[in-house]
């Protein structure tokens, strides 16, 4: 009985001893250290992310414009996967493809989307030595084409 009193105890007392340790704070004089060598490296560390935080802002962007422009379509396709039942497991071919099979007895795979349709949509062909076409103007290279870091 005594043992499992003291077991009761201990895990009761658990949660008030974690709440009161408090992390020491970043702004704080005392949270900084005097070894040269973890000031040396903190130094570097935030001239590296100084510099290199306009090439991660301008990837953000270029990401979240990507999600933005993806996700219809991605919706559309998990929509269309439907069930995992519904498929065999995958079976992979002799020279790498994987297929993925419905099953017989499944019920007809839903309508293919419009942002789906539109994604599979062939691109327009080009004559001979005709030029690509200029890419989306959120999609050209920064002057220079090169990241500084």
């Amino acid at each position: 009985m005594s043992r499992r009193l003291v077991l009761v105890l201990a895990l009761l007392a658990t949660p008030v001893l974690a709440q009161t340790y408090e992390p020491p704070r970043a702004g704080d004089p005392g949270a900084a250290s005097d070894d040269p060598f973890q000031q040396g490296l903190e130094q570097f560390m935030q001239n590296l992310l100084d510099r290199a935080q306009p090439s991660l802002d301008r990837l953000g962007q270029d990401l979240g414009g990507l999600a933005q422009r993806m996700g219809p379509v991605l919706g559309e396709l998990g929509d269309l996967m439907d069930d995992v039942r519904n498929y065999q497991a995958p079976e992979r071919l002799e020279n790498g493809d994987i297929l993925i099979r419905r099953r017989a007895d499944a019920p007809p795979p839903p309508e293919i989307g419009p942002n789906l349709r539109d994604m599979m949509r062939p691109a327009p062909e080009r004559a001979p030595g005709q030029a690509p076409a200029d890419p989306p103007a959120d999609l050209r290279e920064a002057p220079g084409g090169d990241i500084e870091l």
